[in-house]
């Protein structure tokens, strides 16, 4: 196979490896992933090598991901309330154990100073593009955003290749980027102005840039905000099962299938690499939901992973969970999906 080079010409030796890596692992199944399983879990939240995931199957999922909303604000912790210390902590235990880290960023709405779902207003990423009223102000956040980046070294100083999917669920209308908020036009050049920022004004040179919308009803739905091929590494789309009825399985069915073929045709299309950057079913009340609604279809499709969102540790979210935990009523149907020879967990991947 021909050696793939990520868009950023600049890539360090490492991005290009993983991102070779990450197609061969796609040759050998999908690998698992869950956002924030080292940080916290169901009823749980810090403790050390602790883990919903390996708490039932004895092993990390092979992909984590992470979370940087507030990175922007010079907080020290999360909008989940997680310390980035802890979080660049695991990201470097999970890549000495052969582990692969991806981070989302629901950054605030910067001219409002409210959250990222205010978006009430359609001027914002206007406002913060070159020459607009908040481009400043805005280039200090994704100075903190790189100089985050930039910390995430290995025990011998080098940079540790993660994947950033930013500016997600663009497609959608609850994100200040959003397709309400937003025209095509500037949502491509948020995402350009984001790249070269990051590469060119503060030589970060470890990241793949993952695309990911949310659903979709056609390639050229999917398109239409797509910044070009030499700006994006990794083509994705997140979707979740809502609302507890068996008809919105059959529709998650139907929706999470067509997504999948067309993150796929476009990826080939572009020689990306497709993965489902978000899904899942909040607090799997169908107990079947993994073998049966999900494995019948990706088993179907060549993709490099599927993340399920987090399973949160907050008293006052007890229902917020993506994932099972010991003694779930579906760990055992979980437990089948990750024994599939497809589904690739830590273990699977660590001397890939």
């Amino acid at each position: 196979m021909k050696n793939k080079m990520p868009t950023d010409p600049q890539a360090t030796h490492e991005t290009v490896a993983l991102y070779n890596r990450l197609f061969n692992l796609a040759e050998k199944g999908i690998m698992l992933g869950h956002q924030d399983d080292p940080l916290y879990g169901h009823g749980w939240y810090g403790e050390q090598d602790r883990s919903d995931v390996k708490g039932m199957i004895g092993d990390y999922p092979a992909i984590f991901g992470f979370e940087l909303g507030h990175i922007e604000l010079d907080s020290e912790y999360s909008l989940d309330s997680v310390y980035f210390s802890q979080i660049k902590k695991h990201v470097k235990e999970h890549h000495a154990r052969g582990g692969i880290s991806s981070f989302s960023w629901h950054a605030d709405n910067i001219a409002t100073g409210n959250s990222t779902w205010d978006c009430a207003q359609d001027t914002v990423v206007r406002s913060i593009l070159s020459g607009g009223s908040l481009h400043k102000e805005y280039l200090v956040w994704l100075e903190r955003l790189a100089n985050f980046f930039l910390d995430l070294k290995d025990e011998n100083g080098v940079y540790i290749p993660v994947i950033f999917r930013m500016y997600h669920e663009h497609t959608g209308d609850w994100f200040w980027w959003s397709n309400q908020q937003s025209t095509p036009e500037e949502y491509k050049q948020l995402w350009i102005m984001t790249c070269d920022y990051l590469q060119k004004t503060k030589q970060v040179h470890h990241l793949l840039y993952a695309y990911s919308s949310s659903n979709v009803q056609s390639e050229e739905h999917y398109l239409e905000r797509y910044p070009g091929d030499q700006y994006v590494d990794i083509l994705g789309f997140d979707h979740y099962l809502k609302g507890r009825e068996q008809k919105n399985v059959e529709q998650y069915k139907i929706d999470f299938e067509r997504n999948i073929k067309i993150v796929t045709k476009c990826a080939e299309q572009s020689d990306k690499l497709p993965v489902i950057g978000e899904t899942g079913e909040e607090s799997i009340w169908d107990p079947t939901y993994f073998t049966n609604v999900v494995y019948p279809i990706i088993n179907k499709y060549k993709l490099g992973w599927i993340l399920f969102w987090r399973n949160a540790w907050e008293p006052d979210k007890p229902n917020h969970y993506y994932l099972p935990y010991p003694g779930h009523s579906s760990e055992s149907d979980f437990k089948q999906f990750v024994d599939k020879p497809l589904i690739l967990t830590n273990k699977d991947v660590y001397q890939q």
